[in-house]
């Protein structure tokens, strides 16, 4: 576990805010900002613009690798070390408000946040919302893709697919013309982005894994997540897909031409598209999610304040003014992170933004892009989702390559999910 502090001085003035609960003075108060280290440098220099304009509160920040991020922050939590800001994700945060770790924002600026809602994207909501309270203002959002190679698709005279139908029929007009794999595909069933991949397939289709109750019911054959377990089953089976173990290196494959398809998150995209490092750049682009629905999958990462730090009337003053710098409007921060790391976002106004537009164009259609976001789903997110995911995604693996059959593994997903849903609600 690496960690790194650092400090700025801050000098003392008075600061007032206007807050639904107990304003207090934020004058000579100091906050411990908990992240993961992608891009420090950033972090580090959106803090000191934040104590600049606001003198009277300093901002400590402590990272973590990813692996290590969601353990360390528990043991702050259990240890009562001060923790009073961090990056959340829409994955634990059932979890961390179900124990009390996370204080819910509609009571500690209400109105603001209920103004604030509406310029998100309804996934965005719906993954920093847990029991009616909303937790977090969004640090980063994204969607999920099926990404397309135009020029060998213009090429070979195929047209963008709607369908999972399309989509095999284009693989294997590509394969009988020579392309060996026109699929190449993230495949380690130990990455919950394996799972996700697959959930924004059914999304694509309009299905759902569970039922308004909760319950699963992706064991019925006619349920859009069988299905599509069976369409990935036989795209393997044809011999039409290759595995890659992470996106990472699905950007290099995908740049060698051996490839037409692939289904990978958008910043996959803009890698892919990068002019600067890969030799294919411009041929890329991005398609709404075959099947009937063309929704997807989203997912957000989030500012949040812990109860902590909203237990103490200073603290929490000037805890709400650092996410409101971070995240609320005009989304400078927001809008930072997308011109300069092509980071995705969960404020609507930004895709409208011309510096946004002017950034991103070069890598994806816009308009394609923000239908995407606007129909993007969030996923099902339960205090047992992550423990059941690790449970089912070796299963899911296993049919994939006909080493188990579909009806066995759907059985034995649902009935775990189903199980472990009784377990937590008798807690």
């Amino acid at each position: 576990m690496g960690a790194h502090r650092r400090a700025l001085a801050a000098g003392a003035a008075a600061i007032g805010l206007a807050l639904a609960t107990n304003p207090a003075s934020a004058e000579d108060v100091t906050l411990e900002f908990v992240v993961w280290n992608y891009s420090l440098d950033t972090i580090l220099d959106n803090v000191a613009k934040f104590e600049a304009a606001n003198p009277g509160i300093q901002v400590n920040v402590t990272d973590y690798t990813w692996p290590d991020y969601h353990d360390s922050l528990v043991l702050r939590f259990r240890s009562g070390t001060q923790t009073d800001v961090i990056y959340a994700g829409q994955d634990w945060l059932p979890g961390w408000a179900a124990a009390g770790f996370l204080a819910p924002l509609n009571e500690i600026a209400p109105e603001q946040i209920e103004q604030w809602k509406a310029e998100m994207a309804p996934f965005t909501v719906s993954d920093m919302t847990h029991d009616g309270n909303i937790y977090g203002l969004p640090y980063y959002a994204d969607t999920i893709s099926l990404v397309y190679n135009a020029k060998i698709l213009e090429e070979a005279g195929i047209a963008v697919p709607e369908t999972w139908d399309d989509l095999m029929a284009a693989a294997r007009q590509l394969k009988a013309d020579g392309m060996e794999h026109p699929i190449v595909y993230e495949y380690d069933q130990e990455l919950p982005n394996f799972f996700d991949a697959f959930v924004a397939q059914v999304y694509g289709r309009g299905g759902d894994l569970f039922d308004a109750e909760g319950n699963a019911i992706f064991d019925d054959p006619s349920n859009a997540a069988y299905q599509q377990l069976e369409w990935l089953q036989q795209a393997v089976g044809a011999d039409l897909v290759a595995f890659e173990s992470h996106e990472s290196t699905i950007i290099p494959a995908m740049n060698t031409g051996n490839h037409a398809f692939t289904i990978v998150y958008n910043y996959v995209l803009a890698a892919m598209n990068n002019a600067a490092e890969q030799p294919r750049a411009g041929e890329f682009a991005l398609a709404p999610m075959p099947g009937d629905a063309h929704a997807t999958l989203g997912f957000t990462k989030f500012y949040a304040i812990t109860a902590a730090a909203a237990a103490d009337p200073a603290q929490r003053e000037a805890a709400w003014k650092f996410l409101e710098f971070m995240a609320g409007p005009p989304y400078d921060v927001a809008k930072r992170w997308a011109v300069e790391k092509g980071l995705g976002f969960g404020q609507l106004p930004l895709l409208q933004d011309p510096d946004v537009i002017a950034a991103w164009e070069g890598w994806v259609d816009m308009e394609v892009l923000k239908q995407q976001v606007e129909t993007a789903r969030a996923g099902t997110w339960t205090e047992w989702t992550s423990m059941w995911s690790a449970f089912f995604r070796p299963l899911m693996a296993q049919a994939m390559v006909g080493e188990a059959e579909v009806a066995d593994v759907m059985r034995q997903g649902a009935q775990r999910w189903n199980e472990m849903k009784e377990q937590f609600a008798s807690r």
